[in-house]
């Protein structure tokens, strides 16, 4: 058993954890763009396109995070496909985030009153300043509570990585448990990390909610 001190293994888990969190930004931006232009495709159910768009949703939501993992490190390589452990990590996360919001959006897309649509027609607003002058703002107002729930999830997801070699927190903490054979304390620091992010995000989501029911 190697001795390391508590705050030595608070400083490596914290860099560890930086690590998770550097997946975010990139993450959420393919999700977003690609899940709004997916729930665009299925609100207005362009054919075949509204289809595939439906198939993709419904196979990534009913899918264990686990086994989308598995595929695409080692299932694709036997078709020639190969991707390292950082890849991997951005294209499951963001694959998970697209089809989640694309849910999300779709939902916001619905809540938006029908005459939004139909001013928006009638002051002669081409496809494109429709949605982005009127339609999708409103969409991001009402659906940004489940946006920062989803940004809940893609942090604690980005835990499940470390399978496939990506240095994060929690392989870092299975590591420093291996050597102090204290795994309550590696893993209770782990834990704390999470819901000192985590935790704020929830409750700013129900501040939103409770902003949005007004």
């Amino acid at each position: 058993m190697q001795e390391i001190s508590f705050i030595n293994q608070v400083s490596r888990l914290a860099l560890a954890f930086l690590n998770n969190l550097a997946f975010l930004p990139i993450v959420l931006a393919i999700g977003i763009v690609i899940g709004i232009l997916l729930a665009i495709v299925r609100f207005h159910k362009v054919p075949v396109l509204s289809q595939l768009a439906t198939i993709f949703v419904e196979v990534i939501r009913g899918s264990p995070f686990l086994m989308i993992v598995f595929v695409i490190y080692f299932g694709l390589p036997y078709l020639g496909i190969k991707f390292d452990s950082i890849q991997t990590a951005i294209i499951v996360l963001s694959i998970t985030s697209t089809a989640y919001l694309s849910e999300v959006f779709r939902s916001g897309l619905l809540a938006v009153d029908k005459g939004q649509y139909e001013a928006s027609d009638a002051l002669g607003l081409n496809f494109y300043k429709k949605y982005t002058l009127v339609i999708l703002p409103q969409v991001m107002k009402i659906t940004m509570p489940s946006i920062v729930g989803q940004i809940v999830m893609t942090i604690k997801d980005t835990s499940i990585v470390s399978l496939v070699g990506v240095v994060e927190i929690v392989r870092t903490s299975r590591q420093i448990m291996q050597l102090t054979h204290r795994p309550l304390e590696a893993f209770g620091i782990v834990a704390c990390f999470f819901i000192l992010v985590c935790y704020p995000l929830i409750s700013f989501s129900k501040r939103l909610e409770k902003r949005n029911e007004r």
